[in-house]
């Protein structure tokens, strides 16, 4: 009896189970999602500090807001939908569609003669740029064994956050000495070389999918695309009236009236929609209900808004109240950065003695809270060791409670829903980036106004607001220059007041993404057939489960076999 339970016991090991990858081709795939995770993120934050020269070459100003938000639209609209996709396609030749969609969008963008052209490239990338992440993760769960795939997932998004940091500096440096189309061509060779890697590596697939034709055939029972058309207007509606509001329209105005009760009117007839359609919706009402997707939905939701609102608004005011260059600003980012990526793959480590997400969590939002409530005391004087200080909080913060939503909801739920709970924490991200922003937005410009009556009474207002920050400086006299800058500092130190409040709020809710142990599903389930086997079951060569599983799967696999072939 013991002899058999040291030969199974290898076999058992779900580390060493037959389905993931061996150890070369599992890291050549994740130096392949690790580049692609940067890019994602980098796409979008490069092209900041190019739009003057677009705006030069195009010769308009009124397309401005569109060169940032069409790609952010597209992403958020249709990240849903992609988690029904890789649901029932194939996950390579899926991720490889993405990547050419992606591609695709960037070669219109780098080729455009117009300000549309450009705009309709953006728009398209975006629609490649929803899918990625979300395959990343999807494929990381399948092909990495249980005892690596947090580490690689902390890695992933590390990688995150050095697109979003560096993108400032390379989209300056590239623009400078290169021209603003190279900010478009620099992602042609990276992304083309990830997906002709790709196409020489097995992927394995988390859940059995049935056949891409018959998908195809019953695509309208398949795809909810009735709830992605009434998605995707009610989340352009919203995006478009946070966008605008307090900038081009006034709050109160008929247009963003009309865009926010557009939004929430087609939200209600899509609720209706998906409680009707169940299982099958795009947002399934039982899978956005369950405690760990509920609460990891909104913790993304804050967390991500945090993120990107930090790394807008953290450069603006080392050029603005610090007198840094663009470039210089990028620079000034890296203890966000580094801070960030260290904490992610250091919480990865110890999440083997303590694997609680949840508490990991509410460290995180505890740490950004402290380092985002410190900078709000930022003065035109305040050192670097200062800055330096509080941005390593803030980065470790983010760094440990932006992925543990997804590791939470990975082991909480069964294979066939990870899909589409991940696209739905991803969504959440990026709309929470994009609704920050704008109340961000808002808070900046409404404190501006009477920061410069109370410091710069001399100088027009409406001429600070509506210029750049590098030609601000050149404008303004040296004597009015200081109390310019106090202003700005005061307007600017106000919105990280949102950061604090939004990682505050996360504290409560890190606590509702439940009590599992992370890595620890898998080895309990695997523990369970190895006990089964050695209190009589014969494990035959090559299995690695007991034949009552086997048997009990095959009936299950028979039961799905037939309610497809009802379907069909």
């Amino acid at each position: 009896m013991f002899g058999k339970n040291r030969k199974s016991s290898p076999k058992t090991d779900p580390d060493k189970d037959s389905k993931y990858l061996s150890p070369l081709p599992l890291t050549i795939l994740f130096l392949g999602l690790c580049l692609t995770a940067i890019l994602i993120v980098l796409y979008m934050t490069v092209i900041g500090t190019a739009i003057p020269s677009i705006t030069t070459y195009f010769g308009t100003v009124e397309d401005v807001d569109w060169y940032a938000t069409a790609y952010l639209l597209t992403v958020c609209a249709i990240q849903p939908l992609t988690g029904q996709i890789y649901n029932y396609f194939p996950v390579k030749a899926t991720y490889i569609t993405f990547i050419s969609i992606f591609e695709l969008g960037t070669l219109i963008c780098a080729l455009a003669k117009s300000s549309k052209a450009f705009i309709v490239g953006r728009a398209v990338a975006g629609m490649g740029g929803a899918g990625l992440f979300n395959g990343s993760m999807v494929m990381i769960t399948a092909a990495a064994p249980p005892k690596v795939r947090p580490l690689m997932i902390s890695i992933s998004v590390a990688m995150v956050g050095i697109g979003g940091v560096i993108g400032p500096v390379v989209g300056g440096a590239v623009t400078e000495h290169l021209g603003w189309r190279w900010c478009l061509w620099i992602f042609m060779p990276p992304g083309l070389a990830v997906a002709a890697m790709f196409l020489f590596q097995r992927i394995p697939e988390q859940v059995s999918k049935p056949t891409a034709r018959s998908v195809v055939r019953n695509l309208h029972h398949k795809l909810d695309l009735i709830g992605f058309a009434l998605f995707t207007p009610s989340c352009v509606m919203f995006l478009f009236a946070m966008s605008w509001g307090g900038s081009k329209y006034a709050w109160k105005s008929a247009m963003i009236i009309g865009l926010f009760c557009g939004s929430v009117g087609i939200a209600c007839i899509f609720g209706l929609w998906i409680w009707h359609r169940k299982e099958r919706a795009l947002i399934p009402p039982s899978l956005i209900m369950k405690p760990v997707v509920f609460f990891g939905c909104l913790v993304s939701f804050l967390q991500g808004g945090a993120f990107l609102m930090i790394g807008y608004y953290l450069p603006l005011w080392f050029q603005s109240v610090k007198g840094a260059s663009p470039g210089k600003s990028g620079v000034m980012l890296l203890p966000t950065c580094i801070s960030q990526i260290v904490a992610s793959i250091a919480c990865s480590a110890l999440l083997r003695p303590i694997p609680y997400a949840s508490l990991w969590a509410l460290l995180g939002n505890i740490v950004t809270a402290i380092g985002s409530g410190l900078m709000t005391t930022f003065q035109p004087d305040t050192s670097s060791s200062q800055w330096i200080g509080y941005q390593i909080l803030g980065g470790a913060g983010r760094g440990i409670a932006m992925q543990m939503p997804i590791l939470a909801a990975q082991e909480a739920l069964p294979s066939s829903e990870v899909a589409i709970a991940t696209a739905n924490l991803l969504f959440f991200q990026y709309f929470g980036g994009s609704v920050l922003n704008s109340v961000a937005k808002t808070i900046f410009l409404n404190g501006l106004q009477p920061a410069l009556n109370e410091y710069a009474p001399s100088v027009d207002a409406e001429k600070v607001i509506h210029s750049g920050v590098t030609e601000l400086l050149k404008s303004i006299s040296p004597k009015d220059m200081v109390g310019v800058v106090k202003a700005y500092n005061k307007a600017l130190t106000l919105t990280f007041w949102l950061p604090t409040a939004a990682a505050c709020i996360g504290c409560f809710l890190s606590l509702g993404l439940g009590w599992q142990k992370i890595g620890f599903r898998e080895k309990v389930k695997n523990n369970k057939a190895a006990s089964i086997v050695s209190d009589g079951g014969e494990m035959q060569e090559g299995e690695t489960h007991p034949p009552a599983d086997d048997s009990k799967e095959k009936r299950e696999g028979s039961a799905h076999e037939s309610e497809a072939k009802a379907e069909l």
